[in-house]
């Protein structure tokens, strides 16, 4: 049957009606050379190939080379008889050889391509057979791979889960969570620059500082510290004290010297605070990170909305009103899964939301069952050669 050729000559099968007439035609044509011994089989193949070699390697034969070429000759022809008494080589093919191999020894190499060419055509209807069974492989590759590809792709959709929750409601929730933490940034921005005494006074004062969601151990204690230390103190509360917490900080890095010079009437507790003022320092020059987090626990966006609704200055802030109401309405969790499943799926996960994910589902699902059909109705092609 004829089949499309690409512009290289190789053939090629398009599709499935033309892959099983062609299988047809292959196990037919197979049935007939399988009744001439050194084709299907590939005998005459071999030797006409380990000629080839022999003419092509000893092309420039000298003396010194004479020797390997008589033992090359002499095993090709043994391996031919070898052949012919396993009913592999028909005597007429035989006479090629011994044509072949008789003026390959005189070294007249072009007489013995010619018969290479006499062996060539006998092979030929073998070889076009061969290139069909080729291109039937090919095709019956390409719908295997067919299967596996859509079973691989309705697999990753099958995997995509619903979100709970649409994207519009993890946008207005993340928006909203980014305006709580700024909101959080502002006003401990503008308490660590108000003064210093006053400052830990409110600090100390919040029923759950260390709630606001980012002092360490540390730095709470430092704070505390300051604040007995100015309390004890009437003299660093009036003037040190009165400086902004966020000046003060940088007095961390002060030489002995400057300070001395700056907080004459601060001397005696020098080391006692720059350490302290040191381990405040993260946390007025905002390295302390977010207050909030969109995946954190339930529990703790609670306390710290608790916290930072009493937080000196920001009690009226309405984003807290915002953040209390989402809290309310038992949406959190929702929100928070599906965040992670619009993350990790990205566009999918919105599909499989308003629903055209399943309808791609079908078509995958309605393609596989087309693949597979394909694929059950092929032959194997190892099968066609009988």
């Amino acid at each position: 049957m004829p089949l499309r050729r690409t512009e290289e000559g190789t053939r090629t099968v398009q599709s499935a009606d033309e892959a099983r007439a062609l299988a047809a035609d292959l196990k037919e044509r197979a049935a007939r050379l399988r009744a001439m011994p050194g084709l299907l089989d590939g005998a005459l193949d071999e030797i006409r190939g380990s000629l080839e070699r022999v003419l092509r390697e000893y092309e420039k034969l000298s003396r010194r080379r004479l020797g390997p070429f008589e033992r090359e000759l002499e095993v090709i022809a043994k391996r031919a008889q070898e052949l012919e008494a396993e009913k592999h080589l028909t005597p007429k093919q035989m006479r090629l050889v011994g044509e072949a191999l008789q003026h390959t020894r005189r070294v007249h190499f072009w007489n013995a391509k010619r018969a290479l060419a006499k062996m060539d055509k006998i092979l030929e209807p073998a070889r076009e057979w061969t290139h069909d069974l080729d291109a039937y492989r090919a095709f019956h590759r390409r719908s295997g791979q067919r299967v596996r590809e859509a079973e691989e792709a309705l697999a990753k959709l099958r995997g995509v889960p619903k979100p709970p929750a649409g994207p519009e409601d993890v946008a207005s929730m993340r928006t909203l969570v980014e305006a709580c933490n700024r909101a959080a940034d502002e006003a401990w921005t503008a308490i660590t620059h108000r003064p210093a005494a006053s400052a830990f006074g409110d600090l100390i004062a919040h029923p759950d500082v260390e709630g606001l969601g980012f002092f360490a151990v540390q730095e709470f204690s430092a704070l505390r510290e300051l604040y007995d230390l100015f309390e004890s103190e009437a003299a660093l509360k009036e003037t040190i004290g009165a400086r902004p917490l966020a000046e003060l900080v940088a007095t961390s890095e002060y030489s002995a010297a400057k300070w001395d010079r700056v907080f004459p009437q601060a001397i005696h507790v020098r080391r006692k605070l720059q350490d302290l003022f040191h381990h405040v320092r993260p946390i007025v020059g905002g390295k302390y990170g977010t207050a909030f987090a969109l995946d954190a626990p339930v529990p703790l966006i609670e306390r710290r909305l608790a916290s930072w609704r009493r937080f000196p200055g920001t009690e009226a802030n309405p984003v807290w009103t915002d953040l209390a109401e989402l809290r309310a309405s038992g949406r959190i969790p929702a929100v928070q899964e599906s965040a992670k499943v619009y993350e990790r799926f990205g566009d999918l996960a919105k599909r499989a939301w308003d629903g055209s994910l399943a309808d791609e589902v079908k078509e995958k699902e309605a393609e596989l069952a087309a693949a597979k059909k394909v694929l059950d109705r092929l032959q194997s092609p190892d099968a066609l050669s009988g």
